[in-house]
């Protein structure tokens, strides 16, 4: 299989993630750092829902999409580091809990008032056909590519990082009856469901083309 990342943060990201990885991987094991990304959506959500009480909680919630990150991203490292790595075995849990986490992420942003129901499911939707797609051609294919377009989910926790902290610093910002954080999350899905056409459509024209 091959891993393929062209996302416009990779440059910045590797680095940083394998210096981290060479101090957490003494000291915890990838299952370790795939709870802590858990954990991480699971107090992004709570931060968003508990954000009717006060704006502040997205602070909460923004603190929950690093951690999130942070274990997502360093799992998979830290397992070749220790010596431990299980290809099927960390490829299953790694994309199993991805799905947890992009689930609760998507609702957190739907129960917070900021971001209308509707439109963190529409986007949560178009988001998962991407990964199906993604997971599609790993399997026909036997590449399996991170990012599309030069988006990745780097780029899509960096942008829910930025939207927690105005969130936090400026609250509500009413839009012409919709709120003004509906649409990167709009967006972000409006993305996801064009490559997702994009990419498949183009991938069924040449594999029918293509002689088994």
């Amino acid at each position: 299989m091959r891993r393929v990342n062209t996302s416009l943060l990779a440059p910045l990201e590797r680095p940083l993630l394998a210096a981290l990885a060479r101090v957490v991987a003494p000291r915890a094991s990838a299952d370790v750092c795939t709870i802590a990304g858990l954990g991480g959506a699971v107090l992004c959500c709570a931060g968003y829902a508990l954000s009717h009480v006060t704006q502040w909680y997205a602070l909460l919630a923004t603190a929950g999409v690093v951690v999130h990150w942070l274990g997502d991203s360093l799992d998979g490292t830290v397992a070749r580091l220790r010596g431990a790595a299980r290809e099927r075995y960390g490829f299953y849990v790694d994309h199993f809990t991805d799905t947890v986490c992009q689930v609760l992420i998507f609702v957190g942003l739907g129960l917070s008032p900021y971001v209308d129901f509707r439109v963190a499911l529409a986007s949560l939707v178009a988001y998962q056909g991407l990964v199906i797609l993604v997971f599609l051609r790993t399997a026909v294919l036997g590449e399996f590519r991170l990012s599309f377009g030069g988006i990745g989910p780097t780029e899509g926790h960096a942008l829910l990082v930025l939207q927690g902290l105005v969130i936090t610093t400026a609250g509500p910002i009413p839009l012409g009856g919709i709120s003004a954080y509906d649409l990167p999350v709009a967006g972000f899905g409006a993305l996801a469901a064009f490559h997702f056409l994009r990419v498949g459509l183009r991938e069924v024209a040449e594999l029918r083309a293509r002689p088994e």
